[in-house]
C-alpha cells in the first residue's frame, strides 16, 4: 500500500471494508507470517492492540504460535480468495481451546498477496459499536467520523468534531447525495458545506456504517462565513422575502417518548411563519388537531402502534395565505440499548406549495384520499413549480423512481387498443403476450387484483416476492427475505431498501436457454454477494394502491451456469459428525450384527495400524486377544436381541490386539445406532491409566510400608525410653521430698529440680511425637461428644493462670452467652486449648495481654479465638512455625523455642475434629488464632 494513511487504503478494499467493524475478529497477515497487516479493532484487541495500526506494529517471532499457524496456512491455502474453515489455536479462544476461522490467500491492490482469518465467532471480549469505531478512527492523519445506516453520527475525531459543529448527521451536513452513491458503489467523493469528503461503505448488516473522511473546510466556505459576519444584518421578513427557502426542502423531525414534536433545523418553521411555528413544540395529537392535519389519522395510528411510516402527504397551513405547504412525512420508531422506547425519528420533504388555484385547475389534487383519474394521463405528473435560479438541484432516488413509475404508466396507456381495452400489462424484465380482443365493445378499464389478502400463500411460496411502491418496500415474503439474509423487511428498509439489493439485469433474449419468461437478474444479499436469478416484475393492487411486484426464482438463472447441487441438510450433518468423529482421541467402529466391521474412523485407524480399507475384511474378534473375546460376544448378543434403540452398556476392559502383534489395553463401550440393525463400539486405549494406576498404587505401598515402620520405631521407642525416664522422675521425685534423709548441700536440691523438670519435658515430647504418629496414620482414638466450650475453656485458663501470672501477662476472656454445644472430643479439645494458651503466655512479654473469646458467627458456625499481643510473626516465619520439627528463627517468637510440635500437632488435631483451623500474625502487632466448629458440629437447641 503506497498511500500516505495504510489503514484508510485498506478499507477501500471492499473484501476487508466489509468486517471493518465486525464484533468477531479479523486479521490481514503477511505471507512471511511475521507482521498484522490489517485488523479489525476486535481482532487488534486480541494482541493487546488500541488500534489496528497500533496492531500493524507488531513483530511476531517464528516461535510464536500464531506466527506458527500463519505459516502452515501460506504453505498449504489455494489461491484465488477461495476460502477454507480452520481451527486455530489461541487468537483470543478460551484457554486450551480452539477458534474456527474462514482462511483465504488474497491478492491486494499492489499485486502482494496476503493471508485473510475471519472468525466465524466471537472471541475475548466483546466490543461495543463505538469503542470499535473509536478505536478505527484512532488511527487516521485526516479528520475522519462514523455515520449508522440513517446518517447519524457514531463517533469522530476532534478534528472532525471540529468541521461538524453542532451536525450530528448527514443530512444536517448535506451529504446524502454522497451517501447514497457510497451505498451503491462502495465509496463516494465530493465536496460539501465544510470541503472536499471521501465516504467509504463499511461493514454489512447490523454493522452497515458510512466512514466520512475530510479534506480540511473548503477554502470557499471559510471566505462565505466571514462575509456572511461582516454583512450587515437584516430583519427577518426582509431576508425572508428576498432569499425565500429552495424547494424541495428537507427536514429532520422527531418525538420523545410522551409524543412531544421537535424539529433539529430552523429551515421549515421560516417556511410555514412563526403563528403556524409557534403550536410545533407541542405533542403530535394536538398539533395534527390544531392545524387540521392528517385528518385520517395515518401518522397518530402509526405512532400509537410504534410502526415505522413512510410518503404520508400532509398539507401544511403557511401565515397570512391561503396556500397550504405539500410535505410528504416518513419516520420510524426509535429504541435505546435496553430497547426501551424513546420515540420517533424521521424526515420531511416539502414538495409543493399549494395554491387555491391550483386546486380548480386539478380538482384530482383538492383531497388526499381522492385517487388521479385513469382517463387523464396528464392527472399522473407531480408538480414541480420551476423557479428561476442559478443551479438546479439533481433529483433524489425517490424522485427518479417516481419519474420511472410515471413513464411507465403512460406508456401502458399509449398501447391501450382502439376498442377502449388495454393491452396485457408489460413489465420490466420481458414482454407478455398480447391478449386478443374478444369484444370490440367499450368496457370499464380492468381494475389489477388487489393480493394483500393473499399474505399467508404468498409466505409459503418457493419463490422470492418483493411489493414495492416508488422506493417505499410495502411487503417482502418469507422466501425472498431468507435468500437476501434479512430477518425482516423494517432491517432491508433500513439498509437502503432497493438500493441496497443492486438489482442488476441482463437481456438472455440471445441465449439460447431463453424461454421469454423474464430477465436475467443478479441481486446482493446481506453480506454483499451477487446472485443470479430469474426475474419477472408485475403491477397489481395492495391496499387499492398500485404496486410493483418483483417475483424472483432462486433456483435457477437463465444465462448463467446452472449452480451445483446444494447440499442437503442431511448430508452436510453427516460430513459433520464424520469430521467429529475423525478428530475424537477413542476408536470409533461400526458393526454389524455378526461383528464384522463396517466403517473405522482415523483414531480406530491409527490405534491398530490398519488403514480404512483393510477393516472391512475383519472382525471384532480379530482386534481382541482370545481371553476378552467372550465378553464381546456376550456383548454382541445382548444388544443384538435388545428391543431398546441406542442401548448402551456400562462398558468392560479388554485387551487389544495391534496389527504388529502387541497388545494394548481397552476400555470398550457398545451400544445400537437408532433406527438401524448396526451396532456402534468406542474403544479407549487405557496404557497411560494403567500406568498411572501402577505408579500410584506402588507409591501407596511405599508410603503405608513408611508409614508403619515409623508407628513401629516410635512405639518401641517409647516403649524403652518411657521405662528409665519414669525411674528417673520418679526417683528425683522421693529424693525432693527428703523421704529418707535430709540433703545436705542446697545445689543439689537445684540439681534435683534440674532433673525431673528434664525427664517430664522428655515424657511431654514422647507424647507428641505418639499423637504426631498416630494421627497422621489415622488411628488416633477419638471419643465425640457434647462439650460445653465456655467450661472447658474457663477450666484451661484456671489452669494456665499461674503460669501466666509468673510471666506477668494478662489473661481475659469474652465468652458468648447461650452458647450451643459443639460435638467434639474433649481431651483433644482441652489440649488444644492448653496449647494455644501456652504458647500466647510463653511468646507475650511482661505487661501484655491474652484474650480468650468464643462467639457463634452470621454462617451459625462456632469459633474459639485466642489473640495476644506479642511481637507476632512474618509470613516466612509462619510458614516455618507450621512445619513438624520446625522453629522460626527469631526469639520472641511462636516456635522460636521448644520441639517444634505445637502448632502442627494442634492443627492436626483441631482438622481431626472436624473443624478449621487459621492463624494470623504481622510482626509488632501479635498472633490471632481461630478454630471454626462448622454448623454440621453443632448439637440442636
Amino acid at each position: 500500500m503506497t498511500e500516505p494513511d495504510p489503514q484508510l487504503a485498506y478499507l477501500r478494499d471492499q473484501r476487508l471494508a466489509a468486517h471493518a467493524l465486525s464484533p468477531a475478529p479479523v486479521w490481514l497477515w503477511s505471507t512471511d507470517a511475521e507482521h498484522i497487516l490489517w485488523a479489525n479493532p476486535a481482532g487488534a484487541a486480541i494482541f493487546d492492540a488500541a488500534s489496528p495500526g497500533e496492531a500493524s506494529a507488531l513483530h511476531f517471532q517464528t516461535k510464536h504460535p500464531a506466527s506458527a499457524q500463519i505459516a502452515r496456512l501460506v504453505a498449504t491455502l489455494p489461491g484465488g480468495d477461495t476460502p477454507r474453515l480452520e481451527r486455530l489455536r489461541g487468537f483470543g479462544a478460551a484457554l486450551g481451546g480452539m477458534l474456527i476461522c474462514l482462511c483465504s490467500r488474497l491478492t491486494l491492490a499492489d499485486n502482494a498477496t496476503a493471508i485473510l482469518i475471519v472468525s466465524t465467532e466471537r472471541a475475548a471480549r466483546d466490543l461495543s459499536l463505538p469503542d470499535r469505531a473509536r478505536r478505527l478512527l484512532a488511527d487516521f492523519s485526516s479528520p475522519a467520523a462514523l455515520f449508522t445506516a440513517d446518517g447519524e453520527l457514531i463517533d469522530a475525531q476532534p478534528a472532525a468534531q471540529t468541521l461538524l459543529g453542532d451536525r450530528r448527521d448527514l443530512i444536517a451536513l448535506d451529504a446524502e447525495r454522497l451517501a447514497r452513491e457510497a451505498t451503491h458503489n462502495g465509496i463516494a467523493e465530493g465536496e460539501i458545506s465544510v470541503g472536499q469528503i471521501s465516504m467509504l461503505k463499511l461493514g454489512a448488516g447490523s454493522t452497515f456504517t458510512l466512514l466520512a473522511v475530510f479534506a480540511g473546510p473548503a477554502e470557499t466556505s471559510a471566505v462565505d462565513s466571514e462575509a456572511t459576519d461582516m454583512a450587515p444584518k437584516t430583519s427577518d421578513s426582509t431576508t425572508s422575502e428576498t432569499h425565500p427557502p429552495r424547494l424541495p426542502l428537507r427536514f429532520v423531525w422527531q418525538t420523545d417518548a410522551e409524543g412531544r414534536f421537535s424539529l433539529a433545523t430552523q429551515e421549515f418553521p421560516e417556511l410555514l411563519g412563526p403563528k403556524t411555528s409557534a403550536v410545533l413544540d407541542r405533542n403530535w395529537t394536538e398539533i395534527a388537531q390544531t392545524l387540521t392535519l392528517d385528518p385520517q389519522g395515518q401518522i397518530a395510528a402509526a405512532m400509537a402502534a410504534r410502526q415505522t411510516f413512510s410518503g404520508i402527504v400532509l398539507l401544511w397551513p403557511i401565515d397570512d395565505s391561503d396556500d397550504q405547504m405539500v410535505v410528504e412525512m416518513s419516520g420510524l420508531p426509535v429504541f435505546d440499548r435496553e430497547r426501551e422506547f424513546t420515540g420517533f425519528r424521521g424526515f420531511g420533504i416539502c414538495r409543493d406549495r399549494k395554491t387555491p388555484e391550483s386546486t380548480k385547475d386539478h380538482p384530482e389534487m383538492a383531497t388526499e384520499s381522492s385517487p388521479p383519474s385513469d382517463d387523464d394521463p396528464a392527472a399522473m405528473v407531480l408538480p414541480f413549480p420551476f423557479e428561476p435560479r442559478g443551479q438546479e438541484p439533481k433529483p433524489e432516488s425517490q424522485e427518479h423512481s417516481a419519474f420511472r413509475e410515471l413513464a411507465r404508466e403512460l406508456s401502458e396507456r399509449l398501447k391501450r387498443s382502439p376498442g377502449g381495452r388495454t393491452a396485457a400489462a408489460s413489465d420490466d424484465f420481458g414482454a407478455e403476450p398480447a391478449v386478443p380482443v374478444a369484444q370490440p365493445a367499450r368496457e370499464p378499464p380492468k381494475q389489477l387484483p388487489d393480493i394483500q389478502g393473499s399474505r399467508p400463500i404468498l409466505d409459503r411460496l418457493p419463490v422470492g416476492i418483493l411489493v414495492y411502491r416508488l422506493s417505499t418496500l410495502v411487503y417482502a415474503n418469507r422466501a425472498f427475505l431468507e435468500w437476501t439474509g434479512y430477518t425482516t423487511l423494517d432491517e432491508l428498509s433500513e439498509a437502503g431498501g432497493l438500493d441496497s439489493l443492486f438489482i442488476e439485469s441482463k437481456d438472455n433474449s440471445s441465449s439460447p436457454d431463453s424461454k421469454g419468461s423474464g430477465k436475467s437478474l443478479t441481486i446482493a444479499t446481506v453480506s454483499g454477494t451477487q446472485k443470479p436469478v430469474d426475474g419477472r416484475l408485475l403491477s397489481a393492487a395492495w391496499n387499492n394502491e398500485n404496486v410493483l411486484v418483483l417475483m424472483v426464482d432462486t433456483r435457477s438463472a437463465s444465462g448463467e451456469k446452472t449452480p451445483p447441487a446444494p447440499i442437503t441438510d442431511a448430508e452436510r450433518e453427516n460430513r459433520e459428525l464424520r469430521a467429529i468423529l475423525d478428530t475424537a482421541t477413542d476408536g470409533v467402529l461400526v458393526l454389524d450384527a455378526t461383528g464384522s466391521i463396517l466403517s473405522a474412523n482415523r483414531s480406530a485407524q491409527a490405534l491398530f495400524g490398519y488403514d480404512a480399507a483393510d477393516f472391512a475384511s475383519h472382525t471384532l474378534d480379530d482386534l481382541l486377544a482370545p481371553e476378552s473375546r467372550r465378553a464381546a460376544h456376550e456383548q454382541l448378543e445382548r444388544l443384538t436381541n435388545s428391543r431398546g434403540a441406542g442401548m448402551l452398556n456400562a462398558g468392560y476392559e479388554a485387551i487389544g490386539r495391534v496389527r504388529q502383534g502387541g497388545l494394548v489395553p481397552l476400555y470398550i463401550t457398545m451400544g445400537r445406532i437408532e433406527g438401524s440393525e448396526k451396532l456402534c463400539a468406542v474403544l479407549r486405549d487405557v496404557t497411560a491409566w494403567k500406568r498411572s494406576a501402577e505408579e500410584l498404587n506402588t507409591a501407596k505401598q511405599a508410603a503405608e510400608k513408611a508409614s508403619v515402620a515409623k508407628s513401629e520405631f516410635l512405639a518401641k521407642m517409647s516403649h524403652e525410653i518411657r521405662t528409665p525416664l519414669n525411674a528417673i522422675i520418679g526417683f528425683s521425685e522421693v529424693m525432693m521430698d527428703e523421704r529418707f534423709g535430709p540433703i545436705g548441700n542446697e545445689r543439689y536440691r537445684q540439681y534435683l529440680k534440674d532433673i525431673h523438670a528434664s525427664g517430664g519435658h522428655l515424657i511431654s515430647l514422647l507424647n507428641d511425637l505418639v499423637d504426631l504418629s498416630k494421627i497422621e496414620a489415622g488411628i488416633l482414638d477419638l471419643t465425640f461428644v457434647s462439650v460445653n466450650l465456655n467450661d472447658l475453656l474457663q477450666q484451661c485458663v484456671a489452669i494456665m493462670q499461674q503460669q501466666a501470672n509468673r510471666e506477668r501477662v494478662i489473661i481475659r476472656t469474652a465468652l458468648a452467652p447461650n452458647l450451643p454445644h459443639i460435638i467434639a472430643d474433649a481431651r483433644s479439645l482441652r489440649q488444644i486449648a492448653l496449647n494455644l494458651l501456652s504458647n500466647s503466655i510463653k511468646y507475650t512479654g511482661a505487661g501484655g495481654q491474652v484474650i480468650v473469646s468464643t462467639a457463634l458467627t452470621d454462617d451459625q458456625e462456632v469459633v474459639l479465638r485466642v489473640r495476644d499481643t506479642g511481637n507476632g510473626m512474618s509470613k516466612e516465619d509462619l510458614e516455618t512455625a507450621l512445619e513438624p520439627f520446625r522453629r522460626a528463627d527469631a526469639t520472641g517468637q511462636w516456635g522460636s523455642t521448644g520441639s517444634g510440635l505445637g502448632l502442627p500437632i494442634t492443627k492436626a488435631l483441631v482438622e481431626a475434629n472436624h473443624a478449621r483451623f487459621r492463624i494470623a500474625s504481622e510482626v509488632g502487632d501479635g498472633t490471632l488464632v481461630e478454630v471454626a466448629f462448622p454448623t454440621t458440629r453443632l448439637l440442636a437447641h
